[in-house]
């Protein structure tokens, strides 16, 4: 691919960094991830509609 087929493009193209493969299954914050649990258990997960 080009580089001017990549400017044209409408989708990113995102690279992932392999070593960012020792925070898989890895909480980071837990009291934020708590925090946005109680907030989805309350509200709930917001329902797409196309």
């Amino acid at each position: 691919m080009t580089i001017e087929e990549l400017k044209r493009r409408k989708t990113p193209i995102v690279i992932i960094d392999n070593s960012l493969a020792k925070f898989k299954n890895t909480v980071l914050s837990p009291k934020k991830l708590a925090k946005a649990n109680r907030a989805l258990k309350r509200i709930g997960i917001p329902k797409i509609t196309d």
